[in-house]
C-alpha cells in the first residue's frame, strides 16, 4: 500500500548539482537531441516501452542487490523500491532534473494509463522475484533534512531549564536508517547533458553502443534527518544482450 507523500517537503532546494555544466564548457557539444515526441504512443510502441522498462528495471534491482560497502551503488539495508516510475501516480516525472536529454519522451511517445499500469505490474513481479520489498514513500513528522542546523536556544535566557526547550528538528526521524528508491523510465543512449561528465568513480563517461540510462532517486531517512540523492545509471548490453551497469553519475542532492 502506498503511504502519504514523498519523504521530502514540497519546497526543496537543490543544494548540490554535479551535472557538469561549467566544468565541461570546453568540451565540444554533441549533436542536438531530437525534440520530445508529443503524439500518443501506438500500441506497438507501448509494448516496446513495457519490454524495455522491464529489462532496465530488473538490471537496476540486480545492481542494487550487488551493492558494495566502498563504492556506489552502496550496499543498503532496510530499502524498498517503488513500482511506479519516478514514484509518481502518472509514471512520468513531475519535475525534470534539468539535464539535457533526460526527458523519457525523447525515447518513447507518452504511453497511456493502461500501459503504465502494466509497467508497474511488471516491476512488482521483478521485485517479488528478487525478494525486494515494494512500497511508496513515508512521511515523518518533525524530521528535518540532514543539512538543517540545530536551532538556537530561546532568546532572553541561557538558563538550563529554558535551554531544554530547544526544538529537536529530528525528533520524529526513524532511529534506524531506511531507504526508498524510485527508478525512472528507460532512456535510449547516454543523455547529451551527461556526456563526458565525471561519474561516481571520478572517470569521464562517454559510452557508445547499445546504451540505456535510468534515473534512480535514493531517499533516505535516519536519526540525523532525511536526504535525497539522484543518480543516472548507465547500462550497456554485453555480447549476450544483458544490460551491464557501466557508470553511475550523481545528478543532485537535497538535504
Amino acid at each position: 500500500m502506498r503511504t502519504a507523500k514523498h519523504l521530502t517537503p514540497v519546497r526543496l532546494t537543490w543544494i548540490l548539482c554535479l551535472v557538469a555544466t561549467a566544468a565541461c564548457r570546453s568540451v565540444p557539444p554533441r549533436e542536438e537531441p531530437p525534440p520530445p515526441i508529443t503524439r500518443p504512443a501506438t500500441h506497438e510502441e507501448e509494448l516496446t516501452l513495457i519490454s524495455a522498462d522491464s529489462v532496465v528495471f530488473d538490471a537496476v534491482v540486480r545492481a542494487q542487490l550487488a551493492g558494495k560497502d566502498d563504492e556506489y551503488p552502496y550496499r543498503l539495508r532496510g530499502f524498498r523500491f517503488d513500482s511506479q516510475p519516478y514514484g509518481t501516480s502518472s509514471g512520468y516525472p513531475e519535475v525534470f532534473a534539468g539535464v539535457q536529454g533526460i526527458d523519457p519522451t525523447l525515447s518513447f511517445p507518452r504511453a497511456g494509463r493502461r500501459a503504465m499500469r502494466r509497467v508497474a505490474e511488471n516491476r512488482k513481479r521483478i521485485l517479488k522475484t528478487n525478494g525486494v520489498p515494494e512500497g511508496g514513500p513515508v512521511t515523518y513528522n518533525q524530521c528535518a533534512g540532514a543539512g538543517v542546523p540545530v536551532p538556537p536556544p530561546p532568546r532572553g535566557s541561557t538558563s538550563a531549564p529554558r535551554a531544554k526547550k530547544r526544538v529537536d528538528v529530528h525528533a520524529g526521524c526513524p532511529k534506524t536508517p531506511i531507504f526508498y528508491l524510485t527508478v525512472g523510465l528507460p532512456i535510449r543512449g547516454q543523455p547529451a547533458g551527461l556526456w563526458n561528465v565525471r561519474d561516481t568513480r571520478g572517470d569521464r563517461v562517454t559510452l557508445k553502443g547499445d546504451v540505456w540510462t535510468a534515473l534512480v532517486d535514493v531517499n533516505s531517512a535516519g536519526p540525523n534527518g532525511w536526504s535525497k540523492s539522484q543518480y543516472a545509471w548507465l547500462f550497456r548490453r554485453d555480447g549476450s544482450g544483458r544490460p551491464v551497469l557501466e557508470s553511475t553519475i550523481l545528478v543532485g542532492v537535497v538535504q
